[in-house]
């Protein structure tokens, strides 16, 4: 496998994680705010402060920075990408196929901006297939799965801002 799809799906698995902690963080302060510090207090009195704080400061200059690098990076690069779609096709009952499909602007400030289509085909194992393939597959017999990536992420980036 190239360096650069060994990069590539790093950056994707870490941009996921991150997108999943940061759509969650204001669910997880409150959490902390309802239920362990409130614990910690009652059983811990000396840390209290030391996890308020540390909650605050992951919160100051961790979270909020990092969300809003985030919104700004996908804001610029939607000028450009105008959808990204992965396709999933069963081709035997051992083989799928992953056909990640983007269409973006190359020049924005040209009078006739230029679309570009870039096609991606590789070949998944069916550990690697997301759940939710796997899932309509088992469940509806369902030999295809397309999933609108740039719809899922406007919608993370929509629930980060909330």
């Amino acid at each position: 496998m190239p360096y650069t799809q060994i990069i590539s799906k790093a950056l994707a698995l870490g941009a996921l994680a991150f997108s999943a902690i940061a759509t969650f963080w204001v669910k997880i302060l409150d959490w902390a705010k309802d239920s362990l510090f409130p614990w910690i207090e009652k059983n811990l009195p000396t840390l209290i402060d030391l996890v308020q704080d540390a909650f605050t400061w992951v919160d100051a200059k961790v979270m909020v920075p990092t969300r809003q690098i985030v919104k700004r990076a996908w804001s610029s690069l939607r000028k450009h990408l105008l959808k990204m779609a992965v396709y999933f096709e069963r081709q035997s009952p051992s083989e799928w196929i992953r056909r990640m499909t983007s269409w973006a602007i190359e020049v924005l400030n040209s009078a006739e901006p230029k679309v570009k289509k870039i096609e991606v085909v590789e070949e998944v194992n069916w550990d690697d297939l997301p759940q939710e393939v796997r899932k309509s597959w088992m469940k509806n017999n369902e030999s295809s799965h397309e999933l609108d990536i740039t719809e899922v992420r406007d919608q993370q980036i929509t629930e980060m801002s909330n």
